[in-house]
């Protein structure tokens, strides 16, 4: 295995519309917005040691030759999904579809224990809210 020192894990997701993905990040989920970039638009964001990126989409990077980030065309057909581990399960989702959240399914519960949900950002990701057993 190669020693590498990994100090902290996130993700990047391309979506239509960034200001409108920030306000849903920290507006319903608790996301830091901790800096943006115009042309094409960027933003970083943080909540709890995750990083979280979002990338408007259509736009080569220069540092990546080849590579489009789009967003996902079909929302049931995932090729990632976030998650976010909750201390109640039942609370976020209440909470969250008070706030006009929109949920792929209701809260349900493993035979293993635990609990989890999966709501959808405005481009249709899945973040799955998952209570640990």
């Amino acid at each position: 295995m190669a020693d590498v020192n990994v100090t902290r894990a996130g993700v990047i997701l391309a979506v239509a519309d960034v200001e409108r993905s920030i306000a849903f990040y920290r507006d319903r989920l608790g996301f830091t917005v901790d800096a943006t970039f115009d042309s094409p638009a960027y933003a970083i964001l943080s909540r709890n040691g995750i990083r979280l990126s979002l990338a408007e989409q259509g736009h080569e990077a220069g540092d990546l030759p080849g590579v489009v980030p789009t967003a996902q065309a079909d929302g049931s057909k995932p090729a990632a999904m976030l998650v976010l581990e909750v201390d109640d399960c039942d609370a976020a989702y209440a909470a969250l579809s008070a706030e006009g959240v929109s949920f792929a399914s209701t809260v349900f519960r493993p035979p293993w224990g635990g609990a989890r949900c999966f709501a959808r950002d405005p481009d249709g990701y899945l973040i799955e809210l998952e209570q640990l057993a």
